[in-house]
């Protein structure tokens, strides 16, 4: 029951964290600093503040009391993962949601898997979950590598009208370079969410409930995350001189698509959390391949329903649908594991 449980939180959790970012696409009308700073203000502040001060009002003693060692980690990790979510929307802009996607959590899930793995829970490598769980990471890898391919194929197919192809290229390589190292913030996220696990104990020993110590980490963790985060899209305020686009009618109804999208990114990590608090220690290596793979796969199904593919020719969406068919074996693969586990 504990398993199953667990599974149906990470599906959800994938399914609107893969799903975040569509109401961007309806907020025409600002740019893109307008959008995305709206969106961290409510994803990296707002609400993890006012969830954790609701669900541990005691939160500010939790940190108090946590060892140094673990807040250094949490800030040099936060800020890194705010660098990397700053490239990950120029990425988006650049590449599409779809593809976005896949490139950040192929490397997301790589690392995200086997930092854990390797540096604390060595013992499990040659065990039949260790097996079967790098098996499941190495099938989503697959896919994802597949699935980049189709990218490329489809921003050839769409430009080939261009007269020099460079520029496209150029383009699309940029893109593809800061959805990586998105990735690689991705991958950093999970590892610090396992190193500091002992703050989990640290919480409920200080008289919070379970599922606010499963996710004690995040407030101070995405605080950290914004200020790069920030100044850079403040930065682009200034150079753009965006701030006059809040003075237009639509504004009202845009601060409440970005504080939707920051509901579904901060609340597919709450989702995520807990699933990997109720699979226990190794929450962090069985539940973070799994989570990332469902929401390439959302995020596909968005680039998809959007026309991201469309007048791209058939071969770039075989090879696309080729690359899926490897990420759904990896999600079965990867949900077996768990059970070997239990």
């Amino acid at each position: 029951m504990n398993i199953a449980a667990a599974l149906i939180l990470m599906l959800f959790g994938g399914i609107i964290n893969g799903s975040f970012a569509l109401p961007s696409k309806h907020m025409t009308k600002w740019r893109f600093e307008n959008v995305w700073i709206n969106y961290a203000l409510w994803a990296f502040i707002i609400l993890p503040w006012l969830v954790m001060w609701f669900l541990a009002p005691q939160i500010l003693q939790i940190y108090l009391a946590t060892p140094m060692k673990l807040i250094l980690v949490i800030i040099f990790g936060g800020f890194l993962f705010g660098v990397g979510q700053m490239f990950f929307a120029l990425a988006i802009d650049m590449i599409g949601i779809g593809l976005a996607f896949v490139i950040n959590l192929g490397l997301g899930i790589g690392l995200g898997f086997a930092l854990p793995l390797i540096i604390q829970h060595p013992e499990k490598i040659a065990t039949p979950f260790g097996i079967v769980t790098l098996a499941g990471t190495i099938l989503a890898i697959i896919g994802l590598v597949i699935s980049n391919q189709a990218g490329i194929l489809r921003d050839r197919e769409k430009n080939r009208d261009i007269g020099s192809e460079v520029p496209v290229k150029t383009k699309h390589m940029l893109g593809v370079i800061l959805a990586a190292f998105a990735g690689l913030s991705s991958a950093s996220q999970n590892f610090i969410f396992s190193y500091t696990y002992s703050m989990h104990d640290l919480a409920t020993g200080m008289g919070a409930n379970q599922f606010a110590a499963a996710n004690i980490i995040w407030p101070g963790y995405l605080l950290c995350g914004f200020i790069p985060y920030f100044l850079y899209m403040l930065y682009l305020h200034f150079k753009n001189r965006s701030f006059s686009f809040y003075a237009q009618s639509c504004s009202g109804k845009y601060i409440f698509f970005a504080l939707i999208m920051g509901i579904f990114w901060y609340g597919s990590l709450l989702f995520y959390s807990k699933a990997s608090q109720i699979i226990g220690a190794l929450g962090p290596i069985i539940g973070w391949p799994l989570f990332m793979v469902l929401i390439i796969l959302s995020s596909s199904f968005w680039g998809w329903k959007h026309n991201e593919w469309e007048g791209c020719g058939e071969k770039p969406k075989k090879v696309m649908k080729f690359g899926l068919i490897f990420l759904v074996a990896a999600v079965i693969v990867l949900g077996y594991s768990s059970s070997i586990n239990i």
